[in-house]
């Protein structure tokens, strides 16, 4: 089985950042487990599994393209 999110802060250099592009500011940035849960539970879910890096900055963030 492969590994899509490694959330393990040593695996990523400080500098590295995901950026997803969401419709709404509260958008989840994928559809994580239990799709039936609130959106600032979602996002949470998201960043715990996009994880951080080795100062533990998030690496992931949700944009809403202008």
């Amino acid at each position: 089985m492969s590994i899509i999110y490694n959330p393990k802060p040593s695996s990523r250099p400080n500098d590295f950042q995901i950026v997803y592009h969401v419709n709404r500011a509260t958008d989840p940035w994928f559809i994580p487990y239990n799709d039936n849960d609130t959106d600032a539970n979602k996002v949470t879910r998201c960043k715990t599994m996009v994880g951080t890096t080795t100062d533990g900055t998030d690496c992931g963030s949700g944009v809403v393209p202008s």
